[in-house]
């Protein structure tokens, strides 16, 4: 027995809540499936456009790496300005 046959067959106060609650659920599985219409055989695929591709990858590592250099090594940095000197600051 599905779902909505068991929210169509329920009793009481609590059937709308649980008509409510399968409705939400069926739409936010319509939502995550995305569209399902076929795109049109009438146009020509677009060609990739590489140097916007590799400027926008080349913008991101350019502050991930950074980024990630100085986070991961913050524990060694600490210790070289801290080292000794714990009981000081």
């Amino acid at each position: 027995m599905t779902a909505a046959a068991i929210a169509s067959r329920a009793q009481g106060p609590l059937s709308g809540i649980i008509r409510q609650a399968l409705k939400g659920l069926r739409q936010s599985t319509r939502i995550v499936e995305g569209p399902t219409e076929a795109y049109p055989a009438t146009m020509a695929s677009q060609k990739a456009d590489w140097g916007r591709i590799i400027r926008a990858r080349v913008g991101v590592a350019a502050v991930y790496f950074p980024a990630m250099g100085t986070f991961l090594t913050w524990p060694l940095i600490s210790k070289s300005v801290l080292d000794g000197h714990m009981g000081q600051f």
